[in-house]
């Protein structure tokens, strides 16, 4: 397989799903279609101008429409995923509209908004936030894709940082949480535990802690010319060189020093971290000299 083949195409057993590209217009699609819904409802039931069936099928056309105006937006726009997840100022600018619903949602805690309107705001925070996300990695994946065409210089299998059984246990707990809430009509509570866990479910399977089967690419982590890729199931993230500052073994751990946000390696995650710190050092040192040059 190619490098572009590896960058455009997700492994499904045998089969492959499209590119990145298409992916992000539906996740962006969807995204837009439930900013839409949950604007439309709460600003219907603020008014209190329909009954709840009337509100509900308005969410829906709200949502179809959002939605189907999403998907042309990001087909007509092109490379809008790779602009959007180039930086994360313009990732976490995706997440931004779920603050006006958690704005409602506090209103209406403090009563200056009727509590059948938090709960509404409440539930369309949480909803914004989780397909934000969606297209916020699905984004970065794209701008990774976009910059990694060529073949890696190196590659090595790799084993994402994960606690199987905790993040069960998290996912459970909230779960049991929210049901519970449910069951005694504390429909707040119920939307905030519910919330969390598909939260948790989202972040575990985008971070590549979860794997639905052998469903989506192998875990590993590729040197290109442009950066460092970590290629997870379903997204990836890439380290460009001039973020790193030096790259060391320290500890059993290969750090690649970038401020604030170093990388690491474990052992267990990264078997051989002696040939990976060589060839990632000689390909820093490639890029240093390459930009010293211009």
């Amino acid at each position: 397989m190619t490098g572009r083949d590896a960058a455009d195409r997700t492994a499904i057993g045998d089969r492959r799903l499209e590119s990145p590209e298409t992916v992000f217009r539906l996740a962006f699609g969807g995204y837009l279609g439930t900013l839409v819904a949950g604007l439309a409802t709460v600003a219907v039931v603020r008014a209190d101008a329909a009954p709840a069936a009337v509100t509900g099928a308005l969410a829906a056309v709200g949502f179809s429409v959002g939605t189907l105006a999403g998907v042309a937006l990001a087909r007509r726009s092109r490379g809008l995923a790779a602009r959007l997840g180039r930086s994360w100022r313009r990732q976490t600018a995706v997440l931004s509209p779920a603050a006006p619903f958690g704005l409602v949602a506090g209103a209406a805690w403090l009563g200056w908004l009727e509590p059948r309107v938090g709960l509404v705001g409440l539930g369309a925070m949480f909803a914004v936030a989780i397909t934000g996300y969606v297209a916020m990695r699905l984004a970065e994946t794209c701008y990774v894709a976009s910059l990694t065409a060529d073949d890696p210089v190196a590659r090595w299998q790799w084993t994402p940082p994960r606690s199987p059984k905790l993040d069960v246990i998290v996912l459970a707990l909230w779960l049991l949480l929210g049901a519970a809430n449910a069951y005694t009509g504390e429909w707040a509570s119920a939307i905030v535990w519910t919330g969390l866990a598909v939260v948790w479910a989202c972040t575990s399977l985008a971070e590549g802690r979860w794997r639905i089967g052998s469903v989506g690419e192998t875990p590993e982590v590729r040197v290109h010319d442009a950066g460092l890729v970590k290629q997870r199931p379903y997204t990836q993230s890439i380290v460009l060189w001039s973020d790193i500052s030096r790259v060391q073994l320290r500890k059993g751990e290969l750090v690649l020093e970038r401020g604030l946000f170093d990388v690491r390696f474990e052992r267990d995650q990264l078997a051989d971290l002696e040939a990976a710190q060589t060839a990632i050092k000689q390909r820093l040192d490639a890029a240093r000299a390459d930009a010293n040059v211009e």
